[in-house]
């Protein structure tokens, strides 16, 4: 994940949002968690800093579970908090982490959700498990609805569970609510990346960028939401009862609902101006990460572009874009800011997607850059490129390239 800094709003009336916010002040963070009664943060070295209320030790047990570790994941849930080491070993606390901690003891994790006293972990062969309390009968559901099947995103809550396959085919179960089979309805037939839901309202991102949101619309959070998005490609979401979040494609933050004590328009107002990278809802307080926009990349020469990656792949791999003239090759790194890429030559540029952890190819293909003169403006012609399949390209401003790798 991009890292960024820590932006929160809310109701600070137990003084959660001002702790998490001084703990995390001058430190650069990559992924945000929150609940009612927590909020956590994990900085760029793999530190975990948390904050809320410390009923069933939920903040000190969790803090004190992750000292010394390096951490790649968190999530919440009410009193229940867990977070991923490096290693791939599972940490709890708070409700129901006794169950949960015994439940995963020597499993390899890759992603994890917290329930209200139970989670849904998923193991390093993308096979579905469900540790801690069963919840009217919800884990048992999902787990027959999964068998057989590599998950890799799941979400859930005190009366839902969401799991998406690698085919991108999202199922759920749930103990009496009926927007978790709304959503299920709604993404038949796509891809989804990307699903969250609180109690009452639940959303997903397809492969192409849509939004889906269904739910209770009492405060036009759902019919807002889609409204917000309508037209644009977002990349995350998060939802509690009264506010749907999204975050488009280029780290707009989208909100809609009736935002508790105003805290929506705070939140909005506070990431203005910048490019969002994660985001998630308490009950009464959001937190996100975000970082400054890369607004240039100084003074560009004609033909000149500036451009960055993105991936909305495992946020801890890196990926890189070679682009390759003859001898001449430059690179643009995700996570990493702008910058400015040379398209002078009128050859046509190759291009190689590489995982930089393992310098392994992933694919290749080839760009022609065009150029109009009496603008400035630099294109370039799909007919005679040939990008990989799952590499796609978007324009703002003039010369400003975002190129999106998608694993």
């Amino acid at each position: 994940m991009t890292p960024g800094a820590l932006v929160a709003a809310g109701s600070d009336d137990s003084g959660q949002v001002s702790a998490i916010l001084k703990a995390a002040e001058g430190r650069r963070i990559t992924a945000v968690a929150a609940s009612a009664a927590a909020s956590l943060a994990v900085t760029e070295d793999g530190t975990l800093l948390a904050a809320g209320d410390d009923l069933y030790e939920l903040v000190s047990g969790i803090l004190k579970a992750a000292e010394g570790r390096r951490i790649t994941a968190v999530s919440a849930f009410d009193a229940t908090a867990v977070a991923v080491t490096q290693d791939g070993t599972l940490l709890a606390a708070g409700h129901g982490a006794a169950e949960i901690m015994r439940d995963t003891e020597g499993k390899t994790v890759r992603a994890v959700s917290a329930g209200s006293g139970f989670a849904l972990v998923v193991g390093e062969d993308g096979t579905l498990s469900t540790a801690g309390r069963e919840n009217g009968g919800q884990l048992a559901a999902i787990l027959k609805a999964t068998e057989g099947k590599r998950i890799t995103v799941t979400d859930c809550g005190s009366g839902y569970c969401f799991a998406v396959t690698d085919e991108g085919t999202l199922t759920s179960s749930s103990s009496g609510t009926s927007f978790s089979a709304q959503l299920v309805k709604a993404a038949e037939g796509k891809r989804i990346r990307a699903v969250s839901a609180g109690n009452g309202v639940a959303l997903a991102v397809t492969e192409d960028g849509a939004l889906l949101a269904t739910g209770n619309d009492s405060s036009q959070q759902v019919s807002g939401i889609l409204k917000a998005a309508e037209g644009k490609r977002v990349t995350a979401v998060a939802a509690i009862h009264n506010v749907c979040l999204a975050v488009t494609e280029d780290g707009t933050l989208l909100g809609a609902g009736s935002g508790t004590a105003g805290v929506l328009p705070e939140i909005l107002d506070a990431t203005a101006g910048k490019r969002v990278t994660a985001v998630a809802c308490g009950a009464l307080h959001f937190l996100a990460v975000a970082r400054e926009r890369d607004r240039d990349c100084g003074p560009l020469e004609p033909r000149q572009i500036c451009a960055c990656l993105h991936t909305t792949g495992d946020p801890q791999d890196t990926y890189a874009l070679v682009l390759k003239v003859g001898d001449d090759q430059q690179q643009l790194i995700s996570g990493e800011s702008c910058k400015a890429v040379d398209t002078q030559s009128t050859q046509t540029t190759h291009i190689i997607v590489r995982r930089v952890s393992t310098a392994q190819d992933l694919a290749t293909g080839s760009v022609y850059f065009t150029y109009d003169q009496s603008t400035g403006a630099v294109g370039i012609d799909e007919d005679k490129s040939q990008l990989p399949e799952a590499l796609t390209w978007q324009r703002s401003d003039v010369n400003r390239f975002t190129f999106t790798w998608t694993p």
